[in-house]
């Protein structure tokens, strides 16, 4: 940003630590003093489509990951006004529209995307964050450069410091992952969804986020509360959204867990697309039966009539993940991860994009957390004699932390309550200078996230945090890692804008998740698929963490986690052992997500 020409062997470096998310092509180009640099995996036009992509006139320059889903309409808008496309691909769109519209062009895109807009002519960079949330999008400014990219490990490529950030690094242990717009390292940002910055290059100085599309919140004043009429407007909503997600020059398939969500995402994949929809699920032998959801997804591929591929994982899979470690761009706490990029790996022997059903359970309803969001929004509306017995319902169910902290007046509250550890345990596991600073903006994520009150409120919290900051990242990750693109067609505008605005009673009724997306899933799948009870997609840590995994031990006892600072490593080996040895007063789940800390730590060094 300050003019003066730069070595590239920086640009060079994190373009080589993304190799995965783009096996097909890569480009890069040097100007002004600074360079883009680009990995592609090619999904749209395949042979025409390099990046860094240059404008004709040789104005700007354009790296983009991601899919825009409206490409052909805004395509046939833009050549209707003389524009002459040199491609197919949606990189074009987004350029040309760029110059025709400026920075505002993002509001018009639908889709999934991180961007940088290289503005020759008028010495600007333009960087933006889709909508939802789903392409992450890091960067940082030191010495009068800024760097940015899709993962955090290729910005540290560029020899960034790889200090911990207190605060993140206390958002890690409390929450499982780090909100936006913290990472776990110091001077590095995540721009936060639906935010872009726009940045003079003359100026020498890193402008704020922007936020360029806000999601409005109601308990159901915009929207339909007949029930017949709520069910074909998301029919609508979301067989438009699927048909959009089907976009592509290369094979597309679907993840299948056997859930509603999957399901009901397969079976609408299967009334638009051309040809017999390939599925792909994951099970579990041995072990604990309640882990393995095979059957499930099975009686839906053969519903639907997929051609279904299953991967059977040992129940102690987890033993894999120091050896994987490397494949996990940034710490986060869900176990998930691993059997999720076992599982892309898998699907991308035979497809290069794959559909799934994230986001349906934030948008409507689907944890058990929601119910206790549900009673207090009853409660609270319901009056004085309603308002007392509810309370004493919240008394009685005091052992979950979610009533035990209802009613929710604030979003505040909500995020309060989702803590998976207190504030005073995370903070005894940091070293007392890091514990000193980590308490200074407990709400650094405030600022970037709608406000609003209600039922609905609690909901856009979570999607806000949750999703965008670890669900979706976890997938993204996942599957860029494994070279595979995931596409989730319930996390548009329209379905989040339709959701959010939704009387709380079509979402929860007689307490039961997700009702009206199930009254939906009744139009296309069997009757004991949609009403069964809801399982998550995990895999066994407890039993990995209680063997006391040597490969965490190993990595304490090094001189590298011992010059690492924020944490009190003493202190967490000492609680492993106690573990090890069966003790019941460790906090499990802490122990997991310190013990994923030091091996991601570790793997810094291993990645190319």
């Amino acid at each position: 940003m300050d003019g003066k020409r730069r070595d590239l062997a920086p640009l060079r470096a994190m373009r080589a630590a993304i190799a995965h998310r783009g096996p097909d092509d890569e480009g890069e180009i040097e100007r002004d003093g600074g360079g883009l640099g680009f990995r592609r995996l090619s999904i749209l036009d395949l042979q025409n489509g390099h990046q860094p992509m240059l404008s004709e006139n040789g104005e700007a320059a354009i790296v983009f990951n991601g899919e825009i889903y409206n490409h052909p309409q805004l395509k046939t808008e833009l050549e209707a006004l003389g524009e002459k496309y040199k491609t197919r691909t949606d990189t074009e769109t987004i350029l040309r529209l760029y110059l025709r519209e400026g920075p505002d062009c993002v509001k018009k895109l639908r889709g999934m995307f991180a961007f940088a807009i290289w503005d020759f002519k008028k010495r600007r960079l333009v960087i933006a964050r889709d909508h939802i949330g789903i392409k992450p999008l890091y960067y940082s400014f030191r010495d009068g450069c800024l760097y940015f990219s899709s993962e955090l490990r290729s910005l540290l490529k560029a020899g960034l410091p790889e200090d911990f950030d207190p605060e993140g690094l206390r958002d890690y242990l409390e929450y499982n992952f780090v909100r936006a717009p913290k990472t776990i390292i110091a001077g590095i940002t995540k721009l936060p969804a639906a935010h872009m910055l726009v940045i003079n290059l003359d100026d020498g100085r890193m402008p704020e986020p922007q936020r360029y599309f806000s999601l409005s919140i109601s308990d159901g004043a915009d929207q339909p509360r007949d029930e017949k009429e709520a069910i074909e407007k998301l029919d609508s909503l979301l067989n438009e959204s699927v048909r959009a997600h089907l976009l592509s020059d290369v094979p597309v398939g679907a993840f299948l867990s056997g859930g509603v969500d999957s399901s009901l995402v397969t079976a609408l994949m299967c009334r638009h697309h051309n040809g017999k929809v390939k599925t792909f699920s994951i099970g579990f032998s041995g072990g604990r039966a309640g882990l393995d959801e095979s059957k499930w997804a099975q009686i839906a591929a053969k519903y639907l009539g997929t051609e279904h591929n299953e991967l059977v994982l040992p129940c102690d899979v987890l033993g894999k993940i120091p050896a994987l470690m490397c494949a996990l761009d940034e710490p986060l706490g869900d176990s998930a991860i691993l059997p999720t990029y076992l599982l892309s790996q898998y699907a991308a022997k035979q497809v290069k994009v794959a559909l799934s059903g994230e986001g349906a359970d934030e948008l409507f309803a689907g944890y058990n957390r929601y119910k206790a969001a549900y009673a207090s929004y009853l409660a609270q509306r319901g009056g004085k004699t309603v308002s007392s017995a509810a309370r004493r319902l919240f008394a009685a169910l005091a052992k979950d932390k979610f009533y035990r902290a209802a009613p929710y007046d604030t979003q505040e509250q909500w995020v309060e309550a989702s803590r998976h550890t207190s504030r005073e345990i995370a903070l005894s596991f940091m070293s007392a200078d890091f514990a000193a600073k980590a308490g200074e903006n407990l709400l650094f994520w405030r600022p970037f996230m709608e406000d609003g009150e209600g039922f609905n409120s609690a909901l856009l919290a979570d999607f806000r945090t949750v999703m965008s900051d670890c669900l979706l990242m976890k997938v993204d990750k996942a599957t860029m890692a494994a070279s595979i693109e995931s596409r989730v067609p319930l996390l548009t505008p329209e379905l989040a804008q339709f959701a959010f605005n939704m009387e709380p009673g079509l979402k929860l009724r007689r307490f039961k998740s997700k009702w009206l997306l199930r009254k939906l899933a009744e139009k296309y799948l069997p009757h004991e698929l949609v009403w069964r009870k809801k399982h998550g997609f995990w895999a066994p840590w407890e039993e990995w963490l209680q063997s006391g995994p040597a490969e965490v031990f190993d990595a304490l006892s090094g001189s590298e986690m011992a010059a690492c600072g924020g944490m009190d490593w003493k202190k967490f080996g000492e609680s492993m052992r106690t573990l090890k040895n069966g003790g019941r007063t460790v906090d499990n789940g802490l122990m997991f997500r310190i013990a994923v800390l030091v091996l991601w730590r570790r793997s810094l060094s291993v990645r190319h």
